[in-house]
């Protein structure tokens, strides 16, 4: 079908499609877009375009919303704008300046070494009873890869086992939230703990015939949400107090925890950070440095005793962390 014979709706529906299919869970977008098809339909009569008029009403601040969520639906709009355009429709460009906001309003948890241990207790402890079919095998492997590896959870989940390297100690992420695929080192306990896995799943019905690392009974990846109620339970059960809705400790912080542990040793050994910040990026799969001088941050703030060290030669980099 031609782009010019497609409705806006098609267009989106498309959208969505494609963001699933690379792996994102794209829920909350989805939501979002649905609220914008309305507002097309009304400015647009549902043509396949994304116009200046459609831009000029959505980009509006509503009464009751904060600068976060107002950024989060123009960047919804922006995504599907780049979309568009790749596609060949016509589309008017949606600015990144439109919608600024502090970039890490939230500040993350960081987990102590015990907390992390705790945590991988209690999973151990919780799927062995049996949370779903096979959990015993799934989830302290997934908690494990997540603590010891920092990838997100959804790059996680879509691990597929021809992406396993068991004899280098590697795991190949393809489906990734910027489209950067890497390969990731792991321990060599991880290692052992994955080829374990395998050996042990060959009994599992259904995970034969599945492409993918972590699959449910269904033979298709694990959702997200069914990881963070085995969090969400691990953090009650270990103690560690939650805030609630947006307050954290949120899963996500097990990867922050990650890179303020990499940068906390790499200053202890003496590593020059100028060098060793974008390997960093690159390994968590960021598109610039900002991320990562972030890290710098909240290694600063967490390990009081590196301020001097990290001062001293990395001022310059995250100054406001001290003079500000």
């Amino acid at each position: 079908m031609e782009p010019c014979n497609r409705m806006f709706a098609e267009i989106v529906a498309d959208y969505v499609a494609e963001k699933r299919a690379t792996g994102c869970n794209f829920k909350k977008g989805a939501q979002v877009l649905h609220r914008i098809i309305v507002l097309q339909k009304e400015t647009d009569g549902g043509t396949p375009r994304l116009s200046a008029k459609l831009l000029a009403r959505w980009i509006e601040k509503t009464p009751w919303e904060n600068e976060i969520n107002r950024s989060h639906r123009i960047s919804v709009l922006r995504g599907l704008g780049v979309f568009m355009t790749r596609m060949g429709y016509d589309s008017v460009p949606v600015p990144r300046r439109l919608a600024p906001y502090a970039e890490y309003a939230y500040t993350p948890y960081i987990f102590s070494e015990r907390e992390l241990g705790l945590i991988l207790n209690i999973v151990e402890r919780m799927c062995a009873s049996g949370i779903s079919s096979h959990s015993d095998l799934v989830f302290p492997l997934v908690f494990r890869i997540l603590i010891g590896c920092g990838t997100r959870i959804t790059e996680t989940l879509r691990i597929q086992k021809k992406d396993v390297d068991i004899e280098n100690g590697t795991l190949l992420l393809l489906n990734t939230k910027n489209g950067k695929e890497r390969i990731i080192p792991m321990a060599a306990s991880l290692t052992q703990r994955c080829q374990e896995y395998m050996v042990r799943n060959q009994f599992v019905r259904g995970f034969g015939s599945s492409p993918w690392f972590f699959p449910n009974a269904g033979g298709t990846p694990y959702d997200q949400g069914s990881v963070y109620a085995v969090y969400r339970k691990a953090l009650r059960l270990a103690g560690i107090s939650h805030g609630g809705r947006g307050k954290g400790p949120r899963l996500h912080d097990i990867r922050h925890t990650h890179a303020v542990r990499v940068l906390n040793r790499w200053v202890r050994e003496g590593r020059d950070l100028t060098t060793a910040l974008p390997h960093l990026a690159i390994y968590l799969g960021h598109e610039g440095l900002k991320a990562s001088q972030h890290y710098l941050r909240l290694t600063a703030v967490m390990f009081p005793h590196l301020i001097s060290t990290v001062e001293k030669e990395y001022g310059w980099v995250i100054p406001e962390a001290y003079h500000g």
